[in-house]
């Protein structure tokens, strides 16, 4: 078999996988369910995943993977050139993903849900070096402080947006897309430039 029919066959069992978690549910879902949705045998699901838990870690993957890409477009399509316009539109877009609004189109409900079944350590890694390239990017600029720490400042970032996706507020309009971004736009970088004026 070759690599590109492996990795056909891998992303049409994942594919499965997700049909069926939507349908049956994540508990209830069996590896020979995922085998007919994906019209495999059995062992064939077995040569890609070694049990039920192999394959949900690569769909939370999977579902991670198209979560960044999407807020990718999210912020080159709404976010402003500036660090804090990408910022705030990426605590909107994070928002968005926790309320899962229609008609925004980037969410699949579960496909959020089966990427929260990874490790909060991981989730939070993962999201912080996401960001390490814009805040990298800002230092080079002179949009943020010379001496900012880039893992530190994308970890506090990533923080920020963990608890806007998992913590209600009871003052903010979390469905309101201007509401979080007045909410999240006069902290989100300030702490990144330090006592100097920033540029504009």
């Amino acid at each position: 078999m070759t690599q590109i029919a492996e990795t056909d066959t891998r992303e049409i069992i994942i594919s499965a996988a997700f049909t069926c978690f939507r349908t049956m549910g994540l508990r209830k879902t069996t590896m020979v369910d995922i085998a007919r949705a994906a019209s495999v045998s059995r062992s064939t699901v077995y040569e890609y995943f070694r049990d039920k838990e192999s394959v949900v870690e690569a769909c939370a993957e999977s579902a991670s993977q198209r979560f960044y890409r999407n807020m990718v477009k999210a912020i080159d399509r709404e976010g402003g050139s500036t660090l804090e316009d990408k910022l705030v539109r990426a605590a909107v877009f994070v928002t968005q993903a926790r309320q899962v609004v229609a008609p925004e189109p980037y969410f699949d409900s579960d496909e959020v849900s089966v990427m929260m079944t990874k490790n909060a350590a991981t989730l939070l890694q993962e999201c912080a070096d996401f960001f390490a390239p814009y805040l990298a990017a800002a230092r080079l600029t002179g949009e943020v402080r010379g001496d900012l720490d880039v893992a530190a400042a994308g970890e506090w970032f990533a923080r920020m947006l963990f608890s806007l996706f998992t913590t209600p507020s009871p003052r903010l309009e979390a469905n309101s897309d201007q509401a979080v971004a007045e909410f999240v736009r006069p902290f989100v970088v300030r702490g990144f430039v330090g006592d100097k004026p920033r540029r504009r």
